[in-house]
């Protein structure tokens, strides 16, 4: 069953927006990442959140030592529905890994799944990925 779903995630299709150029290499240690502002957004298309219980692993990184940033995961569309929340925290020049995993409210069935940008410091999504809390 894992591998099923583990195919099923693999075509699962991505949409980045709110940005104002596609993901470039970067130096160091993060060879692609997604530049997030208040506002912007990830999107996958028709994810299930009904295969038990699912997290998600992000890894960020953020310049900013004042950092009040945040991620939303809303399902349906940019504004919908809250199922999770991270605070994005001061990393410096490297990434760290956090982890949403839980209840997640409103998490039943197929839905379209945005990670929303909010707080006014910029940060960086380098990885992205679905993990199972059985």
């Amino acid at each position: 069953m894992r591998l099923m779903l583990m195919l099923l995630f693999a075509f699962v299709s991505v949409s980045v927006c709110g940005q104002t150029a596609a993901p470039a290499a970067k130096k160091g240690n993060r060879e692609t990442e997604f530049q997030m502002k208040e506002g912007s957004y990830l999107s996958f298309a028709q994810v299930n959140l009904s295969l038990g219980e699912i997290g998600f692993r992000v890894e960020v990184a953020s310049e900013h030592k004042k950092n009040n940033a945040r991620l939303e995961f809303r399902i349906d569309k940019p504004k919908g529905k809250i199922i999770g929340t991270l605070d994005i925290p001061y990393t410096g020049d490297s990434t760290y890994a956090l982890k949403l995993t839980g209840n997640l409210r409103h998490a039943e069935g197929v839905h379209d799944l945005y990670l929303v940008a909010r707080g006014g410091m910029p940060f960086s999504i380098t990885a992205f990925g679905f993990i199972f809390n059985y």
